[in-house]
């Protein structure tokens, strides 16, 4: 089985309810790099956006991504984070990257009442025309791509699945 295994996609895929299930499932540890940053800079998302500014946020994804270090563990990486080519090396050189590749109808329908930044700035059009820029991304940056419309036990078994036919 692979060491590092980062989960990416668009809000609402279910990256962090999967990957806790994927973790358990193997028997790794569940690190989700937004929690993570929003510990260790003792601030929550939307205040690091506004108090400071999106790149700023950035900029502390991948201080926070250079950090984590790929030993039996599940990465949950924020949405936009792949996005961005120096984050998008750093997986592919260190981590196996498994894109949740979610319909945006159903990533929306999780967000639509979201606190995110990026949710309560944007008009359902907005976040489509995001979502639409961001999914080549997710494809050129991942290992494996995964269908993640159903629920996160049937993911994560799919996830396992896979990367026990690619072990091979």
């Amino acid at each position: 089985m692979v060491d590092g295994i980062a989960l990416i996609g668009f809000m609402g895929c279910g990256k962090s309810t999967v990957g806790k299930e994927l973790a358990r499932r193997l028997n790794y540890h569940f690190i989700d790099l937004d929690t993570a940053i929003e510990h260790g800079e003792q601030m929550h998302i939307p205040q690091i956006f506004a108090q400071f500014s999106e790149q700023y946020f950035r900029d502390l994804e991948h201080q926070y991504l250079t950090e984590q270090r790929p030993h039996r563990v599940v990465l949950s990486c924020g949405g936009g984070l792949p996005t961005y080519a120096r984050n998008a090396q750093l997986l592919q050189e260190n981590w196996c990257t498994v894109f949740l590749d979610c319909s945006f109808e159903a990533c929306y329908r999780r967000i639509c009442h979201s606190t995110r930044p990026l949710v309560q700035n944007s008009t359902p059009d907005q976040l489509r025309a995001l979502y639409d820029s961001r999914r080549p991304l997710y494809e050129n940056c991942c290992s494996l791509q995964i269908a993640a419309d159903s629920s996160p036990f049937a993911v994560a078994g799919d996830i396992v699945k896979q990367l026990r036919l690619h072990r091979h």
